[in-house]
């Protein structure tokens, strides 16, 4: 039983058959073997370390294949029922890009990139840890990669079990890695740092505008594309993950 958790990506947001193509089905497939995909859309590294330990404690796994996210995603157990994430039960999920008060406020007096980092590598180590007690191999890839991660130069009071470097899909599917959008506090606003299209594998990522934005495509303004793997760029990765699982079975 092959363990699947991460957010949008891994969940296998945007593709046209979702259960057909994402990557964990190509991956289990390839081995043979019966797999669990516990991915959400908009899922924290705090989230992720949540959901995979909740259930790898109540269901049988052999191996786990964990997709880290942004790093400046985070949750809270909120005592607040009326602000809720109905996708995550009682915890309340932090956004850079949410247009909540508190969150706002959260990213504009408290949050920063050091400490996004260090938070970042908590979680990779206790899930390492965890791993390693329970038995179960498993293999780690991130969505994309700050250059201030490598070599991890903020790794706060969390030793590393192994400081090799997370992959990133971005580099997976053929291109540069690029920074997580974050709170630029002398502006007050959320910045998002992306290269041109063509900086990475675009045909692996987006084949065409999102249907809401096609209008766009003839008028000045700059359209907006797809974010998520498509099929072929579910391949790709798939492809990856299974020459890294190489003797896990």
């Amino acid at each position: 039983m092959i363990l699947f958790d991460g957010c949008s990506w891994t969940e296998g947001v945007e593709l046209e058959n979702i259960e057909r193509d994402r990557f964990s089905t190509l991956v289990s497939e390839h081995y043979q073997t019966e797999h669990m995909n516990i991915a959400e859309m908009g899922k924290s590294n705090d989230g992720i370390l949540r959901t995979t330990i909740r259930h790898c404690e109540n269901n049988h796994v052999d191996v786990a294949v964990i997709q880290l996210t942004k790093i400046s995603r985070r949750e809270i157990l909120s005592p607040d029922k009326g602000r809720l994430d109905f996708y995550c039960n009682r915890y309340y999920r932090i956004n850079v890009n949410s247009q909540d008060d508190a969150i706002k406020s959260y990213y504009a007096n408290l949050q920063t990139h050091e400490d996004d980092i260090a938070n970042f590598y908590k979680n990779k180590f206790l899930l390492e840890h965890y791993f390693k007690t329970k038995n179960i191999k498993y293999f780690f890839v991130q969505l994309n990669r700050k250059k201030t991660m490598v070599p991890p130069e903020i790794l706060s009071s969390w030793q590393l079990m192994s400081p090799k470097p997370v992959p990133s899909l971005y580099d997976v599917l053929g291109g540069e890695s690029f920074s997580t959008p974050y709170f630029d506090h002398s502006k007050f606003t959320v910045v998002h740092e992306h290269p041109e299209l063509s900086e990475y594998g675009v045909e692996l990522i987006r084949e065409e505008l999102n249907p809401d934005q096609k209008a766009l495509a003839g008028e000045k303004k700059k359209p907006k594309y797809r974010t998520h793997p498509n099929s072929k760029g579910h391949r790709k990765i798939a492809d990856f993950i299974i020459k890294n699982l190489k003797g896990f079975f």
